[in-house]
């Protein structure tokens, strides 16, 4: 018994030794905030397009919202809003989401190690130049959920507009991806209040290690624009 602990204890410390050194291995990947976008800080405009966002209790309340924006060479805007949560935990009864738990969000923490600190998702809009109209809106959603599944298959959505301001989204799955709902931008009754909208300044990009510059074998970026790359004094 002792000797078969001691060989899982040491199983163990090699994984996380070789996870360690992974982590300083560069992919080669290392970029720079495109051309042809200006950032911009305006948070009475960011207030104006914000979107509501129903979250169900079991996966957790958002605990902060930031923006930030940049209008490219044509004048369209460009907004991104990202809301926080503390951490992904899927707390559905079967083996993935109890592996899930052990190996990803909880138990050896590599959601963290791989991404950073609790958990951003995020949601791009485009409006035209006068500021009246949303162009397109681009997140993701959770492709065929399954909550007794060990991961979420992320989908990329880009719907194209006009679509008038507030948009609504709901929180479909634990890790916090997205479905577009249909009415009003505003939350459904019941809905706890969101954190006070606030610009994503360098100092919090940095503690939540957004753009990881470059990234690594197992160090990846988080959910963001390229156009956000650029922040606004």
């Amino acid at each position: 018994m002792a000797r078969a602990l001691k060989i899982g204890i040491g199983a163990v410390a090699f994984l996380a030794l070789l996870f360690w050194a992974a982590g300083l291995i560069p992919t080669g990947k290392k970029e720079t905030p495109p051309a042809g976008y200006t950032p911009i800080r305006d948070d009475t405009l960011a207030a104006a397009f914000l979107p509501a966002f129903d979250c169900p209790p079991e996966f957790g309340p958002i605990i902060a919202v930031y923006y930030r924006a940049a209008r490219d060479a044509s004048g369209t805007l460009h907004i991104a809003y990202h809301r926080v949560w503390t951490r992904e935990w899927n707390d559905a009864k079967d083996w993935g989401p109890a592996l899930s738990r052990i190996l990803y969000t909880g138990g050896l923490s590599l959601q963290r190690a791989m991404f950073g600190k609790g958990d951003i998702e995020s949601v791009g809009l485009s409006i035209d130049r006068q500021g009246g109209k949303i162009l397109e809106v681009d997140y993701e959603t959770a492709a065929n959920y399954n909550p007794a599944s060990f991961s979420v298959k992320h989908q990329n959505i880009v719907r194209k507009g006009p679509l008038d301001p507030p948009l609504r989204f709901k929180v479909v799955s634990w890790n916090h991806l997205f479905s577009l709902e249909e009415g009003a931008g505003v939350p459904p009754a019941g809905s706890a209040a969101a954190p006070t909208l606030a610009y994503f300044t360098p100092q919090l990009w940095a503690e939540y290690a957004i753009w990881k510059n470059p990234e690594t074998l197992v160090r990846k970026d988080r959910a963001h624009f390229i156009w956000e790359r650029g922040s606004a004094p």
